[in-house]
């Protein structure tokens, strides 16, 4: 056990601050872009002032579907070609930037000002926040990857996670102090502070070096770009990557974004998401550690069994939500904690950003915005949770039939 101990705090120190840096880029972009679906319930009536408190609801949430189905993915395949041919820093600044901006300026909107037209400039500052994700999220954990080298890459993945895992939690504190508040001040601070998180890790990217990975390569496999041989010769790993990535959304929606919701109509708020937030952090952790000891492929492919197998039980026996979170997150996290380095092992360098991202673009443009409409939509007819359940249990399944069919991959990630 102190071996263990020894070897991980060896480990830690010998990281360099660019592993840091994007660690710290995934904690503003997962706050920048989990700020207005934790809000939208509040903002809805701003939106939406002459629609049923339900209804306007899931317009708010209809707006998220609309930029994450359109602009992710037109985001995520330039940013991908960016991150291939001039660097994984050029693409994590230059997507940092824009996202920083984007959720900044959600808080100057003039609510009352605008009236029955806020919707229209909210939705295009979501689409811009989803363009420039397309290229931050993936990018800045690669980055950190790549600078980490081939040091316990299940824990890297995980603490890239976890990181991520602070954003949320900040934004989810900052979104359930703000329905305590009722004030619309607190709601444009939830926006600004995304802003300067990000300006802040804008900064920091650019005293960064290059990943080691990409320096490494010839200039010769830099100019090759020719996305229709790319994909003829992977579609198998990116169909793969995209029902594994699609599993990570919904399960993630399913369980911080969609139950939450279903305290509304008792007009309940509280911190119980927050508090699921931090164990989910501290499962993708375990779940790290347990990719490193026992293999990476192997306990992902439990987290999906683990998930399926509960799911509708749990949904069926079960009404507090609060529990039904936390037996559905270490399920879940065994699956996301060391899934960026599983999709990393799947390509060659050369390739590793476009593959990366050419997946997260079909499965984000499907899955992202669509799984809170449709459970609400689901849950709305036949006001049965068990039944909402289906949707995320059989996005389950087919994860697993793809996850099954894949090589182990080797443990390095040049």
């Amino acid at each position: 056990m102190n071996t263990g101990t020894i070897s991980a705090s060896k480990v830690f120190k010998a990281l360099p601050k660019e592993v840091w840096i994007g660690w710290i880029s995934s904690l503003a972009e997962a706050y920048n872009m989990a700020i207005y679906s934790f809000i939208a319930p509040l903002l809805a009536h701003l939106l939406f002032q002459h629609a049923g408190a339900w209804n306007a609801v899931f317009f708010s949430y209809f707006l998220v579907f609309i930029a994450s189905s359109l602009l992710y993915p037109v985001g995520a395949i330039y940013y991908g070609l960016i991150g291939d041919r001039q660097g994984r820093q050029k693409l994590c600044i230059y997507s940092t930037l824009g996202l920083a901006i984007a959720t900044g300026l959600m808080g100057l909107i003039p609510f009352h000002y605008l009236g029955d037209n806020v919707w229209i400039y909210f939705l295009v500052l979501i689409c811009a926040q989803y363009f420039f994700s397309g290229g931050e999220y993936h990018g800045s954990i690669v980055f950190a990857l790549e600078h980490s080298g081939q040091k316990q890459s299940g824990l890297m993945s995980s603490l890239s996670c976890l990181f991520a895992v602070f954003g949320l939690a900040a934004a989810n504190g900052f979104a359930a102090f703000s329905f305590l508040m009722q004030d619309e001040v607190w709601i444009r601070i939830c926006f600004i502070v995304g802003g300067a998180t990000g300006l802040i890790s804008f900064f920091l990217k650019n005293y960064c070096h290059e990943t080691p990975a990409f320096t490494g390569l010839p200039l010769e496999l830099l100019r090759e770009v020719k996305w229709p041989v790319f994909v003829k010769a992977e579609w198998r790993k990116i169909a793969a990557l995209v029902w594994v990535l699609a599993f990570f959304i919904v399960s993630y929606t399913f369980i911080f974004i969609f139950l939450p919701l279903l305290n509304l109509e008792s007009g309940l708020q509280n911190f119980d998401t927050f508090k699921s937030l931090i164990a989910y952090g501290f499962f993708l952790v375990l779940a790290g550690l347990l990719a490193d000891r026992f293999g990476i492929q192997k306990v992902m492919l439990l987290g999906i069994c683990l998930f399926s197998a509960v799911i509708m039980p749990l949904t069926y026996f079960c009404r507090d939500l609060f529990i039904i979170q936390m037996v559905l997150t270490p399920c879940a996290c065994l699956v996301i904690g060391p899934i960026h380095s599983w999709m990393l092992h799947q390509f060659k360098v050369q390739y590793r950003c476009r593959g990366i991202f050419i997946s997260s673009a079909i499965a984000t443009s499907i899955f992202n915005g669509s799984t809170v409409p449709v459970c609400l939509m689901i849950f709305e007819e036949f006001n049965s949770l068990t039944i909402c359940s289906v949707y995320p249990l059989m996005i389950a399944c087919i994860s697993f039939g793809f996850l099954i069919c894949m090589k182990q991959p080797k443990e390095v990630l040049a």
